[in-house]
């Protein structure tokens, strides 16, 4: 296709999903259920939150590494799978949004990584306070 320009004749093969989201969640505590009391893991919280919410998604099982400065100033590196949902309303991000709080509450992390539509955001666990 030419750039974002679709002809009249593929225009009735082509859905527009929306904006692309992409979200990182540690590696090492997908399959642990000790952060779902033992009955579930991250991974199968995520797949049925996005496979019910959205009806599809794509998850990297191939490792992301991210490294950044926490709140204390300390260097810190982890190893993350990539999950990536498409979805055009922002009442759908923000549906996305309160799992990924939940999400970081539940795992123990400070912040999860969202990127959306060529935006960063650190979803926290803890409220800002520059609120």
């Amino acid at each position: 296709m030419n750039g974002d320009k679709i002809s009249q004749q593929q225009k009735s093969h082509v859905l527009e999903l929306g904006k692309v989201t992409v979200f990182c969640i540690p590696s090492h505590k997908l399959d642990d259920p000790r952060y779902f009391d033992g009955h579930q893991t991250a991974r199968m919280v995520t797949h049925e939150f996005l496979m019910h919410r959205f009806r599809a998604y794509t998850q990297s099982p191939t490792a992301v590494k991210g490294y950044w400065v926490d709140g204390q100033g300390q260097f810190v590196h982890d190893v993350m799978e990539r999950f990536e949902v498409s979805f055009g309303s922002e009442s759908e991000f923000d549906q996305l949004i309160e799992f990924l709080i939940d999400m970081c509450r539940r795992l123990n992390e400070d912040a999860i990584y969202v990127t959306r539509g060529g935006r960063s955001f650190l979803v926290q666990r803890e409220a800002s306070s520059s609120e």
